[in-house]
């Protein structure tokens, strides 16, 4: 039938041009279609009776085709169920990747002790180790996507145990540069973003809040593991500390096999192996899979959030690696500088947590605890220097980094959203890692240098400061970049000489406006 034909080619012609910007309409024209009876007589009235099977032919189409399009659709298992066991598997591997991150201080300091080579060669173990863990998040993201977030982080485990192992034998700096920044720092970059994104794939209306739980365990991790790390080196030595270690990152097998995939992991999988299978079947194979990836590497916002990651890291990791020492040469004991560091670890789960809460307020803008708590950070650290001659001064500062130093991470899924897709979250966040690693081996050995040249540590600070005020500008800006978000939930038929009949109400930005499909009737 022509009035058929016309239908499906304007259709089609619709749909491709509106697929991009309306994927959430694709599933709202399927639920009209077997929900809504009006739907049925409307169409009756206006005589495209005949045309219902093709439009729901043609709605199929659409549906299969947002392969092609950012779809989040729902799925039951979101939210609810093994989800809050997922959560508290990846609350615990935050403890263990966070703790082995952030007292890589404690790492740094026994083995100058254990093998009295200059900062700067003995920064590079704490430099590769946090460094490679977020330059590794590509490497996470393959990981996931060829296999699931379970693998990967399983995989972390076995081989954070291998290279703590390792080290607890090394007989010198050399190999511990190898063992403990090398691997373990490998480690560490096949799980984190694995974890991270694992909580995306099992929340989706709470999921800022579940990302604030989940990255309250970094706080966790560092609160236990700075005293403890310090205690296994006082009480049974520098190969005692790496075998305590190598003993604890072993449970990160553990807790990843408790994240079996879930309903949307599954379909994402799903549909970049539709898309994979696609492109294998034209000449140009290659450049189809490379592209959607460059698109995300090229998309402003997702650009600014890397260059905001990458000073962040310089700053941070700096500051991480040579607290302890810093601490110490103020005339304060080693295990003060250990309780300093636990007692920061507690006040960032105390700030991850009311971040989770806050950012999962409809409408809130992610931007403002994101570039915000950069900001205050990069402050405190600027004045730290003027006030580290008194305990107190300390502990004001531990205060401001504990609180606001990790809120940034948990909204960094949220904020990436903005500009990707949830197919390809894990390429955005593994891509904003990346750039952090390689601040976070900048930093640290900037600061070494700095120390061995003649230089202090206060020094040291000042310029971590400046890099995380920069990572606060770059991070805001980014939300210069951010789409206009629309959701379609209407589609109007129009005839020739009558006035269109609306099926629903589309919106955009909060506003209500009607979409309208001009059908023309040739038969």
């Amino acid at each position: 039938m022509n009035s058929s034909g016309s239908l499906s080619n304007v259709m089609d012609s619709t749909g491709h041009t509106m697929g991009q910007h309306f994927d959430t309409g694709i599933l709202d024209l399927r639920e009209n279609s077997e929900k809504e009876p009006e739907t049925d007589a409307l169409l009756y009235d206006l005589g495209l009776s005949e045309s219902k099977n093709d439009l729901k032919r043609i709605q199929l189409q659409l549906i299969e085709n947002a392969s092609d399009v950012d779809v989040e659709p729902e799925f039951s298992d979101l939210d609810t169920g093994w989800a809050w066991m997922v959560l508290l598997a990846t609350f615990l591997g935050f403890a263990l990747l966070g703790g082995s991150m952030y007292s890589v201080g404690i790492i740094h300091n026994a083995l100058l002790e254990r093998f009295q080579s200059s900062v700067a060669l003995t920064a590079w173990v704490g430099a590769l180790h946090t460094g490679i863990l977020s330059l590794g998040g590509l490497l996470s993201t393959a990981v996931v996507d060829r296999f699931s977030c379970r693998t990967a982080i399983v995989c972390s485990g076995l081989i954070y145990t291998v290279g703590y192992m390792a080290t607890a034998f090394v007989p010198c700096i050399e190999a511990a540069i190898f063992t403990c920044g090398i691997i373990v720092g490998i480690g560490g970059a096949v799980g984190y973003t694995a974890v991270m994104v694992v909580v995306g794939f099992n929340f989706k209306r709470r999921r800022n809040l579940a990302l604030g739980i989940a990255l309250s365990g970094v706080g966790v991790g560092l609160c236990a593991f700075a005293p403890i790390m310090q205690f296994a080196k006082d009480f049974y030595g520098f190969t005692g500390l790496f075998i305590c270690c190598a003993g604890m990152q072993l449970n990160l097998v553990t807790f990843g096999m408790l994240c079996f995939p879930s309903e949307l992991e599954k379909h994402s999988h799903t549909l970049r192996q539709k898309q994979s299978q696609r492109s294998a079947q034209h000449s140009i194979a290659i450049k189809r899979k490379i592209v959607p990836y460059l698109k995300v590497m090229l998309n402003k916002g997702i650009v600014c959030l890397c260059l905001s990651m990458f000073f962040y890291c310089t700053g941070t990791y700096l500051l991480f690696l040579h607290l302890p020492k810093y601490i110490t040469t103020k005339g304060f004991s080693e295990n003060q500088a250990a309780s300093l560091m636990s007692l920061s670890g507690i006040l960032t789960v105390v700030g991850r947590l009311l971040t989770g809460a806050v950012a999962n307020i409809p409408n809130f803008n992610e931007v403002i605890p994101y570039a915000g708590s950069m900001a205050i950070v990069s402050i405190a650290t600027l004045v730290y220097p003027f006030v580290s001659q008194h305990y107190l001064g300390h502990l004001m500062f531990i205060a401001f980094m504990g609180i606001f130093l990790g809120c940034c991470y948990v909204v960094t899924t949220t904020m990436s959203l903005k500009f990707v897709g949830i197919d390809y979250i894990s390429t955005a966040i593994g891509l904003q890692f990346m750039f952090g690693g390689v601040g976070a081996i900048i930093g640290p050995v900037i600061a070494g240098i700095i120390v061995d040249s003649g230089g202090t540590y206060d020094q040291s600070m000042l310029v971590a400061g400046i890099c995380i005020f920069i990572s606060a500008v770059s991070g805001g800006f980014s939300s210069c970049f951010v789409a206009k978000q629309m959701d379609i939930h209407t589609i109007s038929v129009e005839r020739p000489g009558e006035e269109n009949t609306t099926l629903k109400e589309t919106n955009f930005n909060g506003c209500t406006s009607s979409i309208k499909t001009n059908i023309q009737l040739t038969g």
